[in-house]
């Protein structure tokens, strides 16, 4: 039942952030389809960014405190994911096994970057151990 709870509330934060956000269509920075962020991804102040966006909108139901694996892998120590991999699939979701909405109208490009930044974070952090 307290799944079934935190589901029902996570779809709908997302369907108000994007009524509240639709105007925010992301803009690829390059005509070759490059995405690029627009500033360092090691800025602390933007991995804090990140990291506030993350714990109010992902970590409850789906990634877990600190990215540690709810319904998915852990991001900590996971050398797999690149900064542009998680942000395209910021961006467009994935379907398949691990379903993950599409946040790229609910998020501008910079706050998918700020996202970004602390997954990568995440990702160059010791893995736990269970």
């Amino acid at each position: 039942m307290r799944i079934t709870i935190k589901l029902i509330i996570s779809s709908l934060v997302f369907l108000f952030s994007l009524s509240a956000n639709a105007e925010a269509l992301l803009a690829i920075d390059d005509p070759q389809g490059a995405i690029k962020p627009k500033f360092d991804l090691s800025d602390t102040s933007r991995i804090d960014i990140g990291k506030k966006r993350f714990n109010s909108t992902c970590a409850a139901y789906c990634h877990g405190a600190e990215g540690d694996g709810g319904k998915i892998t852990a991001f900590k120590g996971n050398t797999q994911l690149t900064p542009e991999s998680i942000y395209k699939t910021i961006l467009e979701g994935r379907r398949g096994s691990d379903i993950m909405p599409p946040w790229g109208r609910t998020f501008t490009s910079e706050e998918i970057w700020e996202l970004t930044a602390y997954i990568n974070y995440l990702t160059k952090q010791p893995p736990k151990v269970k």
